[in-house]
């Protein structure tokens, strides 16, 4: 070796360059040698526990240690050294530090053991964790918080893998299906649907993941849901989908919709029966007005009769008939409203007595007489020998078999028979009206004796009425202790209604002597037929009005006006009479038994010979849609009742 040249100090280099790295690193690195003197405290650690090294080098590390750790740390290192089994050296663990100014913190603790020179030494690793204890315990606490939401949440929460296998399965979603979690986890979630959807949902996710093409991913919709006892039911079903690395996972929440779909259902019932009742309302009301204007179009005819020069003294009596007995129908619809109001109110009352069915079934005949005797219909009356008693009130039983009895003859189209029967059985008074009419359409039945319900709503504007008198029927007879139906094979097959009363004992009301059996007829079957009134027979008017003085009336005043004027009372009829009379214009109302007045003036303008013959509605029907369904079934004029005689003599001059 050459002079002056020095080797190379190799030891001393790698020292140095291992001090720098020990100096520099952001970890702490302590060693300690075999009863746990600290040997080395490098820059971090001393940043780490803020000591300097002076203070810890020479001084047992468990100084660096809170309880219990310090305690512990001595007896460890003994046993260790004694029994050679490590619990922590060669793994890493999380432990507690203490900072000089007693502070402490977590950190991770790696140990390894080396020997120098025979002797054992101890290095630690120590890296403080602080900061990722703090996001841990951050990211624990919104997992708890996320749990906490998703286990008390009313909504059920079901995640799926994209095999359809359930992942997550939350209380909520327990409570509405009615399975356990641990029955559902893992199982394929078609097992909560009931088909077609079970059978499609497989295809669905596959169709899904291959395309990208979604459904219902991302929205809501409403599906069926099934519950573990195979019941169904409506739920609200959000999906979306999240990914876990690259896997995809899909979250339903499901809602159970089933009170919010009874409640949308009792709405829309509601709704329906609102509107209904705003229905039966404007019909009602139309009837009504129907109704009054009915008497009241002969009542004013009858009074410009009076007023007429021409008007003899028989034209007056009999305008004066007319004028009482349509006061009087005036009356009884005032009653039938006024009964209304009180059924609504519940506040009819009766005045019972004991009293024979014979004397109601008599007064009801002969309050429902000129109704059957002006639709010309025959009554068959069959009673027993024996008188039947009841405890009733006379008037209110006898409007009870009126309003049957005047039914029957309005709703049946042709003159006919009308049967009532009364007969005891057993313990019950049992009174029976049928006729031949109209009959009661079988949807209808259930609701007959509602309030203003008329069936069809053509039909019960053609038989005239307002839908009050067999909810009178049904009321009276309940507040009697008794019982009403009604039985129909269907339109035009006729109608039955039946009254059941509790009668009374014969012990309680037997008389004397014995009422003999009744097999009597009200009306004789009166067939209608053109009354030619007189005047110029090139002038000829056909009158058609249910209403018979209404009829008689009109043509009183156009037989003093000079025409020739006939009168008929239905619709059929008038078809026959236009044949047989050839009149130079008609007259009709719209409501008419048989057939309206629209069907009649439809069916008379097919005929070529009255395509051209003017037809004029006088009616109580006056609302708009009346006048446009006039002038489509082919009316030239539409008249309300009461109508000005002047007026329609006008209009018919103009017209002829």
């Amino acid at each position: 070796m050459a002079a002056g040249k020095q080797r190379p100090n190799k030891p001393r280099e790698a020292e140095d360059r291992m001090l720098s790295v020990i100096n520099h690193i952001v970890d702490g690195i302590i060693t300690i040698d075999e009863r746990g003197t600290v040997t080395t405290f490098n820059p971090a650690a001393e940043r780490l526990f803020g000591y300097p090294a002076s203070e810890v080098i020479g001084r047992n590390v468990k100084m660096l240690m809170p309880e219990p750790y310090q305690s512990e740390h001595d007896g460890y290192i003994e046993n260790y050294l004694r029994t050679g089994e490590a619990k922590i050296i060669g793994i890493g663990r999380e432990v507690v530090g203490r900072r000089k100014d007693g502070s402490t913190f977590p950190m991770d603790l790696a140990i390894s053991v080396f020997k120098l020179k025979k002797e054992r030494y101890f290095t630690g690793i120590v890296r403080d964790i602080t900061e990722r204890k703090r996001a841990e315990e951050e990211l624990r606490q919104a997992e708890e918080r996320m749990r906490s939401v998703v286990d008390n949440v009313i909504d059920g929460i079901i995640t799926i893998d994209e095999s359809g296998r359930i992942a997550s399965f939350n209380p909520a979603a327990e409570k509405i299906f009615g399975y356990e979690r641990s029955e559902v986890m893992g199982q394929n979630v078609k097992m909560l649907m009931p088909e077609p959807y079970r059978h499609e949902h497989d295809g669905y996710v596959s169709n899904y993941l291959q395309t990208g093409q979604r459904k219902i991913i991302g929205i809501g919709r409403e599906v069926v849901g099934q519950r573990k006892d195979g019941s169904t039911f409506p739920m609200d079903l959000a999906v979306s989908e999240f990914r876990l690395g690259t896997r995809p996972y899909f979250t339903g929440i499901v809602r159970d919709i089933t009170d919010r779909k009874r409640l949308e259902q009792e709405l829309r019932e509601r709704l329906n029966e609102l509107a209904e009742a705003d229905r039966q309302k404007n019909e009602f009301l139309a009837m009504l007005a129907h109704e009054l204007r009915n008497p009241l179009a002969p009542l004013r005819n009858a009074l410009h009769l009076t007023k007429m020069p021409g008007a003899t003294p028989a034209m007056v009596d009999e305008a004066r008939s007319m004028m009482d007995r349509q006061l009087e129908h005036l009356v009884r619809l005032v009653d039938d409203l006024l009964d209304v109001s009180r059924i609504i109110r519940n506040k009819i009352d009766l005045r019972k007595e004991p009293i024979d069915l014979t004397a109601a079934v008599e007064r009801a005949l002969e309050t429902a007489q000129p109704v059957i005797d002006a639709h010309g219909h025959e009554v068959k009356v069959s009673m027993p020998s024996r008188p039947i008693s009841v405890e009733a009130d006379l008037i209110r039983l006898s409007q009870v078999i009126a309003n049957l009895l005047t039914n029957a003859a309005k709703y049946s189209h042709k003159p006919g028979l009308i049967w009532l029967n009364l007969e005891q059985q057993g313990a019950e008074a049992v009174v029976r009206v049928r006729d031949q009419g109209i009959g009661i359409e079988t949807e209808l039945l259930p609701r007959i004796f509602d309030l203003f319900v008329q069936g069809d709503h053509s039909l019960a504007r053609a038989q005239g009425g307002m839908g009050i008198g067999l909810t009178l029927v049904k009321r009276l007879v309940e507040m009697h202790g008794g019982h009403v139906s009604a039985w129909s094979a269907g339109h035009g097959q006729g109608s039955e209604f039946v009254v059941r009363l509790p009668a009374l004992s014969p012990a309680m009301t037997e008389q004397p002597g014995e009422t003999p059996a009744v097999a009597a007829s009200a009306g004789q079957g009166m067939t209608y037929r053109p009354r030619i009134l007189g005047g110029k027979r090139n002038r000829r008017v056909l009158v058609v009005d249910d209403n018979v003085d209404a009829a008689e009336s009109i043509a009183l005043v156009l037989r003093l006006s000079g025409y020739e004027a006939a009168c008929v009372y239905d619709g059929p009829t008038a078809l026959d009479a236009a044949n047989d009379y050839h009149p130079d214009v008609f007259v009709l109302d719209i409501g008419l038994p048989g057939m309206t007045g629209y069907e009649l003036a439809h069916k008379l303008r097919e005929q070529p010979q009255f395509r051209k013959t003017p037809i004029v509605a006088v009616t109580g029907y006056g609302q708009y849609d009346d006048r446009q369904r006039s002038r489509q079934a082919g009316f030239d004029y539409h008249l309300t009742k009461p109508v000005n005689p002047d007026v329609l003599q006008v209009l018919l001059n103009q017209s002829i």
